[in-house]
């Protein structure tokens, strides 16, 4: 929905520096807080931000796909039965307007 895209931050505004510290994958470790090498330190930074990236806008995005593909096909069923709709009621007015001119070419023979 509308409503729910506009609460996900936009992909630019997304400062990795300030998210940093909120990484769940840090909590599902059980590994003891030893001192990691730089290596292992940046591994670990870069594993939050790709989880931060899809959590917080990849997945929203997705959703958000996936909810205007829906309202897509609903619309392109209305606009298929209006379509039918309106087909229908020019038919009929097109009937409506050739016995009306029959009629006035009956009377202007009477």
């Amino acid at each position: 929905t509308h409503g729910d895209i506009k609460d996900v931050p936009s992909l630019f505004s997304w400062d990795a520096e300030k998210e940093q510290d909120f990484c769940p994958a840090k909590d599902l470790t059980d590994e003891p807080k030893e001192a990691k090498t730089e290596q292992e330190e940046e591994f670990s930074l870069w594993m939050c931000q790709v989880q931060i990236f899809f959590t917080t806008k990849f997945f929203p995005a997705y959703q958000h796909e996936k909810v205007l593909r829906e309202k897509i096909q609903e619309n392109r069923l209305r606009d298929a039965e209006l379509a039918e709709l309106r087909k229908i009621k020019d038919e009929e007015l097109a009937k409506l307007i050739a016995e009306r001119e029959e009629e006035t070419k009956r009377q202007e023979a009477a």
